[in-house]
C-alpha cells in the first residue's frame, strides 16, 4: 500500500472521529431541546394512560374430568367427548343453562356467549387427536366484576359438564375442582408506558440531533478544516476580548 493511500485512510478515520466529537458537542448545546422533547414524551404517555384508562381484571378457573367409576369404556368415551366438543362451551344450550343459574346476577345467555366470543370464557387442554387427548380440561373466566367471577366460572363449568353428559347419555363428566378463589391484574401497565414513551422521546431526540450534526455538510471545528486544506479560504487572528 502506497504512502498516499495510508495517509488518505488515516485522514478519513480522523474525519469520522472529529465528526463524532462535533456531533456530541452539538448534542450538548441543544440539551434544552432534548429536555423539552423528553417532557413532551412524558406528557404524551400521561395522556395515553388517561385515555386508555386502567382497570382491574379478575380471573378464575374450574377443571373438568371424566370420572373413573363405572365402566372403563364410559370414562374413555367421556374423555373423547370432552376433547371433541370443547367448542360447545359457547353454544346457546350451555350458556342458557348457565344463565339460569345466574339469574340473580342479571346475566343473560347472550352475555355469556359474547364473553366466549371475546375469549373471556375459554376451555384449554383439549385436543381433537385421540393420541393427545387432555384428560383434564380447564375452564377459565375473565371478568371486570369481582362479585361475578366465581359464580360465572362455576355455573359455566357445571352447565358445560351437564350438556356433555346429556350428549353421552351418562354422568361420567364431572367438575373436579370448582372455582373457590380468583386472581386479578391491571389491564394497563402505567409504569411501562411512562418508561417506553418517555425513553423513546429522549433517545429519538438525541439520535436525530447527533445524526444531523454528524452528516452535516457544514464545517464546525478547526480540525475538520485541517483535514482538507482546500476548505480554508483564509485565516482570522484570534484575539481575546477585553
Amino acid at each position: 500500500m502506497q504512502q498516499n493511500e495510508i495517509r488518505q485512510i488515516e485522514s478519513q478515520d480522523m474525519d469520522i472521529i472529529e465528526n463524532a466529537f462535533v456531533a456530541l458537542r452539538e448534542l450538548w448545546k441543544k440539551k434544552l431541546l432534548v429536555i423539552l422533547v423528553t417532557m413532551a414524551g412524558l406528557l404524551c404517555s400521561l395522556i395515553i394512560i388517561n385515555v386508555k384508562g386502567n382497570s382491574v381484571r379478575y380471573h378464575s378457573s374450574a377443571t373438568l374430568f371424566s370420572a373413573v367409576y363405572g365402566a372403563a369404556t364410559d370414562s374413555t368415551e367421556g374423555v373423547a367427548i370432552m376433547n371433541r366438543y370443547a367448542d360447545m362451551i359457547g353454544s346457546s344450550r350451555v350458556c342458557s343453562r348457565a344463565a339460569q343459574a345466574l339469574s340473580g346476577y342479571n346475566i343473560k345467555t347472550e352475555d355469556l356467549q359474547r364473553m366466549v366470543a371475546n375469549g373471556e370464557i375459554n376451555v384449554s387442554g383439549a385436543n381433537t387427536s385421540s393420541m393427545a387427548y387432555g384428560y383434564k380440561l380447564t375452564l377459565s373466566v375473565f371478568s371486570n366484576y369481582e362479585d361475578q367471577i366465581l359464580p360465572v366460572t362455576n355455573a359455566m363449568a357445571s352447565a358445560f359438564a351437564a350438556e356433555l353428559n346429556d350428549l353421552m347419555g351418562t354422568s361420567a363428566i364431572q367438575v373436579m375442582d370448582e372455582a373457590t378463589g380468583y386472581g386479578y391484574f391491571n389491564t394497563l401497565n402505567a409504569q411501562k408506558y411512562l418508561l417506553l414513551i418517555t425513553g423513546a422521546a429522549f433517545i429519538g431526540a438525541c439520535c436525530i440531533i447527533f445524526v444531523l450534526a454528524f452528516f452535516s455538510p457544514w464545517v464546525k471545528s478547526v480540525k475538520q478544516c485541517e483535514q482538507d486544506n482546500d476548505l480554508i479560504l483564509g485565516m482570522l487572528p484570534y484575539v481575546k476580548s477585553k
